[in-house]
């Protein structure tokens, strides 16, 4: 089983702007550049957040995205929700809805309890880590933020 790649980009863009922007707005090149990210593929990701309301959006020269809310507020949960919806690590596990399918052998099925209780103890581990988190993880290995880098400008 593997997270996506959206799920990997919407987290590491999000703790980008937590973390490198202090929450204000970031453009999306500036997250680009810093995670090796595509820009194109940043964009398509926040569209989903930004229906999550996870982020908000600024247009303009002086545009970029900031969190909708604090980073300790927000779980890697609750992004990777936004961006795949709920973490099922076998289609049956879900309600059928998303997945579109529906197992017959659900009540009969010896490993059906297994792989639930798996995706709801994964959800649970991501439900736990918070950006906040993410942000003080980056701290303690001594990580440089781009808003602590002081700007000289000349005329």
């Amino acid at each position: 089983m593997r997270i996506s790649a959206d799920s990997d980009c919407g987290v590491l863009a999000l703790f980008d702007i937590a973390y490198h922007s202090a929450g204000s707005r970031t453009q999306t090149k500036e997250i680009a550049a810093r995670q090796g990210l595509s820009k194109g593929h940043i964009e398509q990701v926040f569209q989903r957040l930004k229906r999550a309301h996870l982020v908000k959006s600024m247009r303009g020269p002086t545009g970029g995205y900031h969190l909708a809310k604090v980073d300790a507020e927000i779980t890697i949960g609750d992004i990777v929700r936004a961006v795949d919806g709920p973490i099922q690590l076998v289609a049956c596990v879900g309600d059928g809805v998303q997945s579109g399918i529906r197992c017959e052998r659900i009540h009969s099925c010896v490993a059906h309890d297994v792989w639930k209780t798996a995706s709801n103890l994964l959800m649970e581990v991501f439900d736990s880590v918070t950006l906040a988190d993410l942000c003080e993880r980056a701290r303690m290995r001594g990580m440089q933020r781009a808003a602590d880098q002081a700007f000289v400008y000349q005329i």
